[in-house]
């Protein structure tokens, strides 16, 4: 179906144009971007998991991708339920508590569940998590290498 909107105001046909640039804009700029400090690649975090003598982060899937050993599912971080569970699970941990947070559901440039989810930790004071770096989506940064699941 094409929707055809046919404007005969020039002035109007000025706003609309200029409106749909700026609008097209937005969408190519929104991107999600992360320090590398506030990042772990998926080798370490396999690593961790796999050590015994490992002390273990705190895992958290903040999307709908499966379970990662030792990870606890919060779910999509963008749903207003599981913003409430992500903060009532981590409201009582130390503040400078190691976690991971991870979703995988698309690459992480435009995940909306780990924008979300790292907002949240931000604003309760956390200085100690880390963002699973996938790139791609779980699948191919996670899966396919055959690190740890549940």
């Amino acid at each position: 179906m094409i929707l055809t909107i046919e404007i005969t105001n020039k002035n109007m046909q000025k706003k609309f144009i200029a409106g749909s640039v700026l609008m097209a804009i937005v969408c190519l700029i929104v991107a999600f971007s992360y320090p590398s400090e506030k990042l772990i690649a998926p080798a370490k975090l396999a690593e961790v998991i796999k050590d015994p003598k490992a002390t273990k982060p705190v895992i958290l899937n903040v999307g709908p991708t499966p379970l990662i050993k030792g990870a606890k599912y919060i779910g999509a971080a963008e749903d207003p339920t599981n913003k409430e569970r992500l903060r009532a699970t981590v409201k009582d941990l130390p503040k400078n508590k190691e976690i991971v947070l991870y979703c995988g559901c698309c690459k992480l440039e435009d995940c909306w569940n780990i924008h979300e989810a790292d907002k949240i930790m931000s604003s309760m004071g956390f200085t100690n998590y880390k963002i699973l770096n996938m790139p791609e989506d779980f699948t191919v940064d996670w899966y396919n290498k055959g690190y740890p699941m549940e």
